[in-house]
């Protein structure tokens, strides 16, 4: 069954490397597979140890083989396209438009008919929506926090421009949603270099604070001291994210040691302290929190805008 360790198997698909229904079906029973859907299985070491967009993904792939006319959408097009969606992944895949199905119902997917012309494209064999349509389509139903950092990776990774946001939304005219969408398309940046970063800015705009500089560069008598994620230059305060996922060795491209990117971390911040900033820190629990993201951001000194 090593196959099923690199995509989604079918009977089909074990009847062709010689595995019967039979055995296929033990495979599923005993865990060395995962049934992601009717006559769809992956290897269960991999979906044990995947994440929510490899999990979605996996069951979008799924789907894809049973209804090759349909067109993802919302979260489901997202995990094409790679981008975060912040607050869990729907355990149904998401489509829109009309597809081979017809009108029976399909377990796991859930399905929408769309008054608007649905522009797609091909990922990796799949039609989504287009990267535009999925971000304006998240807008207009999730929370601003989570459709703000799926527009900002998606404006980083160079998947859309704002223009293209912007035409989008004034296209939609007076549509359910439309004002959330033109919300998060106004404030949304391709200088977020992360989630949790988008996440801090959207809470930032929700309390209604005085917004910083992204990504700023921070300069002593020696030099370039590095960029910092948040940079209130009238109050000469710094901000910074700190995700976990910066110091664990396996998910960033930096072979330092954890200890070593700690030390450098204190380092460079005893720098920007000795400069003058005053420097402020958070962690996804914070920012998940409004009220209490709003108590670090006014310990800090951070005022609401005027």
């Amino acid at each position: 069954m090593a196959a099923a360790g690199r995509r989604v198997v079918s009977s089909r698909d074990a009847e062709r490397l010689g595995v019967d229904a039979r055995a296929l079906r033990r495979a599923a029973t005993d865990g060395r597979l995962v049934r992601v859907r009717r006559d769809a299985y992956v290897d269960g070491t991999r979906w044990g140890r995947a994440t929510g967009p490899a999990r979605h993904l996996v069951q979008v792939s799924a789907a894809a083989r049973a209804l090759p006319d349909a067109v993802f959408s919302h979260e489901s097009a997202a995990a094409v396209w790679g981008l975060p969606v912040l607050g869990g992944w729907p355990s149904s895949v998401r489509v829109v438009g009309a597809y081979r199905g017809g009108g029976r119902r399909l377990a796991g997917v859930v399905h929408r008919s769309s008054t608007l012309t649905v522009e797609t494209e091909s990922r990796a064999g799949i039609r989504v929506t287009t990267c535009s349509r999925t971000v304006v389509d998240l807008a207009r139903e999730r929370p601003f926090a989570t459709a703000l950092a799926a527009a900002d990776h998606a404006l980083r990774a160079g998947l859309v421009t704002e223009e293209e946001l912007a035409l989008l939304v004034a296209s939609l005219g007076p549509r359910r949603g439309v004002r959330g969408a033109r919300h998060v398309v106004a404030h949304a940046s391709g200088l977020a270099e992360s989630p949790g970063e988008s996440l801090s800015r959207a809470r930032m705009i929700e309390i209604g604070l005085v917004l910083p500089a992204l990504q700023a560069e921070m300069r002593d008598s020696r030099g370039l001291i590095g960029r910092v994620d948040f940079w209130w230059p009238t109050l000469g305060i710094v901000g910074e994210f700190d995700g976990r996922v910066k110091y664990r060795r396996d998910e960033v491209d930096d072979r330092r040691s954890p200890d070593d990117r700690l030390w450098d971390e204190k380092l460079r911040e005893d720098r920007l302290r000795a400069a003058g900033s005053r420097v402020v820190r958070w962690t996804w629990d914070d920012a998940w929190d409004v009220a209490r993201f709003a108590d670090v951001m006014r310990r800090a000194g951070v005022p609401l805008a005027s």
